[in-house]
């Protein structure tokens, strides 16, 4: 039988653990037992496994929905935590993301008259 949910390195998931505490955070690596995997936790309900690196039952966590939009902060938070991850290619997503962004503000802010005649 296949698990119902089939993750991958870097997905962002949710759980509860056994005492009932909300932890969050992303897939770390493959661990060689399909029914765990490696956690890096970013938030949870307790503090002391903030930041911690945890083994799980995948058969508890469900993955995150993808965010479509971001704000200018969580971008910032999103891009210092791929540089402590070292994960290169979220890094290049996040600061596409970003520039992206940052365009969209400055054409909000320009006047609509900006074109010389």
């Amino acid at each position: 039988m296949g698990t119902k949910n089939k993750f991958q390195i870097g997905d962002w998931v949710k759980l509860r653990s056994s005492k009932g505490e909300r932890i969050h955070g992303y897939v770390e690596k493959e661990t060689e037992n399909d029914d765990k995997m490696q956690l890096r936790v970013v938030a949870s309900d307790n503090q002391l496994l903030s930041g911690q690196s945890i083994q799980v039952q995948s058969a508890k966590v469900e993955k995150e929905q993808a965010f479509e939009h971001f704000t200018k902060g969580e971008l910032e938070q999103l891009i210092d935590l791929a540089l402590l991850t070292k994960d290169q290619a979220w890094f290049d997503s996040l600061i596409k993301d970003y520039q992206l962004l940052q365009l969209k503000e400055v054409n909000k802010n320009s006047p609509c008259s900006s074109t010389s005649k």
